[in-house]
């Protein structure tokens, strides 16, 4: 499960972990409670991306978008290793969106384009592609450690392919 939101302040707090390539989640990270809906689910993972930005006359002037884990949204009531992996995917796939949209906000700018419409419907369209590439890979690896493995070096190879779109903290 994957939730997005726009326009929120970021939060410095220890409640969320920016995506790193050498931070991999830890179920120590998962301080959620489930929410008892489906007894079926053992784990619920939240990343987001998150976009903040900087207008003047309805025109971008400077934006910083990353993509989160928020560690109160997310639970689970088992250790399992392979689910872990499963999970860290999510977190992988929302990082890769992230960056397809950071390139697609690139693009703009080389084409001197700064109209807030613009960045927001690229936004908009790439959560809803990202929402539907997690659903694709919860359908098609569920109990299937040959295919979670599958996707893992797909979705890895993606985010190698735009290691250009990286967000580098200057933290």
């Amino acid at each position: 499960m994957t939730n997005f939101s726009v326009g929120k302040k970021f939060n410095e707090e220890k409640d969320e972990i920016l995506w790193d390539k050498n931070r991999k989640l830890t179920w120590e990270d998962f301080k959620g409670m489930p929410d008892g809906s489906d007894s079926l689910i053992v784990a619920g993972t939240t990343s987001t991306i998150k976009f903040e930005y900087s207008t003047t006359k309805n025109m971008i002037t400077n934006y910083k978008l990353v993509s989160i884990f928020i560690k109160s949204k997310s639970w689970s009531i088992t250790n399992s290793i392979q689910l872990l992996a499963h999970e860290q995917l999510h977190f992988d796939i929302t990082e890769l969106y992230a960056r397809k949209i950071r390139k697609s906000f690139d693009s703009l700018r080389i084409k001197k384009n700064y109209d807030k419409e613009n960045y927001t419907l690229i936004y908009n369209s790439n959560i809803l592609k990202s929402q539907d590439l997690n659903k694709l890979y919860d359908s098609e690896v569920f109990g299937n450690n040959i295919n979670q493995n599958k996707w893992i070096k797909k979705i890895s190879n993606e985010i190698l392919k735009l290691k250009k779109y990286e967000y580098l903290s200057n933290d």
